[in-house]
């Protein structure tokens, strides 16, 4: 709108500033430049957590959460030593291993052996007397008398007699029992843990032909951060180098995985991505613009205007997020893919006025008279298109929607002001200019022959539109866990060796229960552990283990210790000791039966803690890997391991698996990667109809404020509606699969192909549109091949989603760059024809 008499109208008002008080300009761009690295210096934090990736709101989500919150396996590290050439002395090697891992400061435990394996260890011997304690009190009442009763004087002598007889006959199996059970009631009380689990199968450790074997770590790593993995791989990947220096043997391959493997690698290839896909979109954005323009000051410009729009945003997302998710690294490439199109619109009306004579205010005014509105309004429908991920439900893509839209509305204010600071005044007009000439050589074909131009692009989108509903070839739809791993992974290759060769170590799915008081606890594991022994029983699932057998009940806790009080420990200790010197046994070597009648002594005195395995059990104790396995940090939360009868594979599969496990009145969770995945399917294809349709609603909101007429409208949703059709046709022509993130595209496709048909459809609004479409459609080809490369850049990023979400998000707006030119165009100059 034009303002009489001294005022000016705002984008004469705008120019003058830029152009009269550039120091001012430079010096605003520089604090907020200044302003936003402090803000990052101080507030930002990055978090690699996959699970930020899907929806929070899904049961299977929260409970993968609570998994990771609660249990040990996030400070687990498993080595995998791998040997296919049989040249190795696998369990010497392993031994060596173990010893020398235990030796490490930055180890709490290790295990490179079963805890039942007690013979040749008073440690282990130890551990297993001292996990008997809650056990044997847990027991049911008539079987804990049974048990209890062989701690008679009289039945302790005969039973030592006899073991120590047949010891020194040479059998293996008595020199087993005097050292893991001399008093007879530790295996008793370790019985039910045959009924809830088998320990081979929780924790295997060597496959069937010995070239795999598998040791256990527990690392003191407090900080589950990206830099605190890093740093504890840094002393893994020392470790292996030393460890096999002073083997004086061939080593076996080491393989590492577990969570603070995957973090580590992770974070740093999120590093290589950022500099990967940033790099690769900045060069193909100036080479693009370079062959548009051949100039280097204003490519100059844009480029410092998107770094101060990338900066800018992030430093917003820091102030608005505790943790930015690792899926914001594709954030500055498609910022620097998106955000240019508004520089190169700007710039090629405002060459256009210079090449014509005017001055540098003047072209500036006319660049921002011309297409001001067009650059709001494309800003508008971008960030629309960006902000609907936060209907995704999903903290990792809702963070990277609000961190662009807010970058673009930045990047839309600081083209149409900073950017002029930047270019400063000298211009000198340039001949050839080759693709100006094309473009001109193909707007004067459109001019001439509309109808024949319009009608075969048609026909084009048309046919790939059906194509993609004839029943050749199919869509793929993924809901595999490998689709959430980067390339190459190190972490998930060796996890994948050590299941193909540990039956055992197959993917299973997660029960959680989580209940209020120890007795539901009880009761709730004990229901689920007979229900599901009776799948096994019948081939319905392959195995179930859970910890039924570590959930003590408080009733029978405290009926059976109350039969202790009875019973006169310091006697059985007198007694026992007599025993053992009568028959020239070294008391020495039965401690862990000592501590076992002091355990259950104190326990008759009142003193509860030999039952709380925090205090009873050693910190370094192997035996930590197995209760940690079934028993959350919080009191009552426990996890159960099933192996299906097959992989998962649907969604209904795994609502039949669901509703085989599920047992009425237990309040439990069911998770797991497959599991999870294909939960999620139905999610996500409802997703993708929910936040098109959004788009789709806010697109024609947008236009009706915009144009106020039917044919614009029309015209531009039809064209996205054939782009989409042709994008989708070339997902199938090229068997670029679908999944749970990339399904995200298609409202990022709508909100930003959009943007080129506005550009067209103002031009022809104006006085004379052809000259009017002569000056923007280079500017336009331009802006939409430099956003393909924003998103093809991502092509190259090691993280699945972004992958995906590049690719897809490149062939949709290729096709609405294609539609703009050979559909939208010759449309606009058919009804103007008509009209004249």
């Amino acid at each position: 709108m034009v303002m009489h008499g001294t005022e000016r109208d705002l984008p004469r008002t705008v120019a003058h500033f830029v152009t009269n008080r550039r120091r001012w300009g430079l010096r605003v761009a520089l604090l907020l430049g200044i302003a936003a690295v402090l803000v990052i210096g101080l507030r930002v934090r990055l978090a690699s957590d996959v699970l930020d990736l899907l929806p929070r709101h899904f049961d299977s989500v929260r409970a993968f959460k609570t998994f990771d919150r609660e249990f040990s396996q996030a400070r687990e590290i498993t080595f995998g030593l791998l040997d296919e050439t049989g040249a190795v002395d696998m369990d010497g090697f392993t031994e060596h291993f173990a010893a020398a891992l235990r030796r490490e400061p930055w180890i709490v435990r290790v295990m490179d052996r079963l805890p039942t394996e007690a013979s040749d260890s008073p440690e282990a011997a130890r551990d297993l007397q001292t996990i008997a304690v809650p056990l044997l009190l847990n027991l049911e009442p008539g079987e804990f008398d049974r048990t209890v009763a062989q701690l008679a004087p009289e039945r302790m002598e005969a039973r030592l007699k006899e073991l120590h007889a047949k010891f020194e006959a040479g059998s293996p199996r008595a020199e087993w029992e005097l050292s893991a059970d001399p008093l007879g009631v530790v295996f008793p009380a370790l019985k039910p843990l045959a009924g809830s689990f088998s320990i081979e199968s929780t924790r295997p450790l060597s496959s069937p032909d010995g070239a795999l074997h598998v040791v256990f770590a527990v690392t003191r790593q407090t900080d589950l951060g990206a830099h605190a993995c890093q740093d504890t791989m840094r002393r893994v990947e020392d470790f292996k180098r030393r460890v096999c220096a002073d083997w004086n043997a061939p080593c076996p391959q080491m393989l590492v995985t577990g969570r603070t493997a995957y973090v580590a690698e992770l974070s740093l290839k999120m590093r290589s991505d950022v500099i990967s896909s940033v790099g690769s979109s900045a060069l193909l954005v100036a080479l693009l613009f370079w062959l548009g323009f051949r100039r280097v000051r204003p490519l100059l410009a844009i480029m410092n205007v998107l770094l101060l729009c990338c900066v800018i945003a992030v430093a917003i997302g820091a102030l608005l997020f505790h943790e930015l998710n690792m899926i914001t690294i594709g954030l500055c490439s498609i910022l620097v893919g998106l955000g240019v199109d508004f520089g190169m619109m700007l710039y090629g009306i405002y060459q256009s006025e210079r090449d014509d004579g005017h001055s540098h205010e003047t072209a500036i005014a006319a660049a921002l008279r011309h297409h001001g509105s067009g650059i709001i309004f494309g800003a508008l429908t971008t960030a629309a298109a960006f902000l609907c991920l936060l209907l995704s439900g999903c903290d990792g893509f809702a963070q990277l929607g609000v961190l662009i839209a807010c970058g673009i509305l930045v990047a839309g204010a600081l083209m149409m002001t900073v950017f002029f600071v930047f270019i400063g005044k000298k211009y000198e007009p340039r001949s050839n200019d080759w693709l100006r000439a094309g473009v001109g050589r193909f707007l004067r074909f459109a001019l001439a022959h509309p109808r024949r131009l319009f009608l075969a692009t048609t026909a084009l989108l048309l046919a790939l539109t059906a194509y993609c509903f004839l029943p050749v070839g199919r869509i793929r739809f993924e809901a595999d866990p490998k689709s959430l791993e980067p390339k190459n992974s190190l972490a998930g290759a060796a996890l994948r060796a050590i299941q193909s060769r540990l039956a055992a170590a197959a993917e299973p799915v997660l029960v959680i229960v989580e209940t209020k008081d120890a007795q539901d606890f009880h009761r709730s594991w004990s229901h689920l552990q007979s229900a599901w022994n009776a799948l096994v029983e019948q081939g319905r699932i392959k195995s179930a283990t859970s910890p039924a057998a570590f959930a003590l009940s408080p009733e029978r806790v405290k009926g059976n210790a109350a039969k202790l009080a009875s019973m006169r420990f310091p006697e059985l200790r007198a007694a026992l000791a007599a025993t053992l010197d009568r028959e020239g046994m070294p008391a020495d070597s039965f401690a862990s039966a000592f501590s076992l009648l002091d355990a259950l002594g104190a326990i008759a005195a009142g003193d509860l803690r030999p039952l709380d395995w925090q205090r009873s059990l050693p910190e370094s104790s192997s035996s930590w890997f197995i209760i940690d396995h079934f028993l959350g940090r919080s009191p009552n939360v426990g996890v159960a391991y099933v192996v299906p009868a097959k992989t998962l594979s649907s969604f209904q599969e795994k609502e039949q698996l669901r509703e085989m496990l599920t047992v009425p009145g237990v309040d439990a969770h069911i998770s797991g990667w497959s599991y999870t995945l294909q939960d999620l399917v139905p999610w996500a294809k409802g997703r993708l109809v929910t936040l098109t349709a959004t788009m789709i609603a806010l697109n024609v909101a947008l236009l009706l404020f915009l144009f106020r007429r039917a044919f614009p409208i029309v015209v531009l949703m039809l064209s996205l509606a054939l782009s989409v059709g042709a994008m989708v046709a070339s997902l199938k022509l090229f068997g670029v699969p679908l999944n749970l993130f990339n399904v995200l595209a298609f409202p990022l496709v709508l909100g930003v192909g959009v943007d080129y048909g506005i550009y067209v459809a103002i031009a022809m609004r104006a006085p004379d549109p052809r000259r009017e479409l002569a000056s923007i459609m280079k500017p336009v080809l331009l802006s939409g091949l430099t956003t393909v490369a924003g998103f093809g850049s991502l092509i190259t990023s090691q993280n699945p989603s972004l992958r995906g979400l590049g690719v897809v998000c490149a062939f949709g707006v290729g096709w609405c760059l294609l539609a703009t030119f050979c559909f939208i165009l010759p449309a606009c100059v058919w009804k103007m024809t008509n009209d004249e």
